[in-house]
């Protein structure tokens, strides 16, 4: 009796862990094919519209919560490396401005750059720089 009561705690125990370590805000990896084309193109500033779009879908979310639901989004795409949050909101523009440094996978080298957000409502992706 006791080891079934064990057993079954062990149970609920790991089902509990499983829950909580699945994301509950995870992010979908949409638009990846046509993303990583145009990065592989070299295509960078072509790739607004997709991040815009991606963007326009989050309006319920804060602005901290857009900006790292896009680096997240960013992330998960096969031709992206990394993309880390530089800063946020600290270009002092009216309204004011982020950073995400993003490093592409590009073919068989990495490119590196920053992308400008504007913390708008929604926020909106601005360009690229180096």
């Amino acid at each position: 009796m006791t080891r079934k009561i064990i057993f079954s705690a062990l149970v609920l125990l790991l089902i509990s862990l499983t829950q909580w370590s699945c994301k509950k805000n995870e992010v979908k990896c949409t638009d990846e094919e046509t993303f990583c084309t145009l990065v592989n193109d070299k295509n960078y500033e072509a790739t607004g519209p997709l991040i815009n779009n991606f963007l326009s879908t989050l309006k319920k979310d804060s602005q901290d919560e857009s900006l790292q639901k896009l680096a997240d989004w960013l992330e998960c795409k096969s031709c992206v490396a990394k993309a880390e949050i530089r800063c946020n909101s600290c270009i002092l523009t009216n309204p004011p401005q982020s950073e995400i440094q993003v490093v592409f996978y590009n073919q068989w080298t990495t490119d590196t750059l920053i992308m400008d957000i504007l913390m708008d409502e929604p926020v909106k992706f601005l360009a690229y720089h180096q």
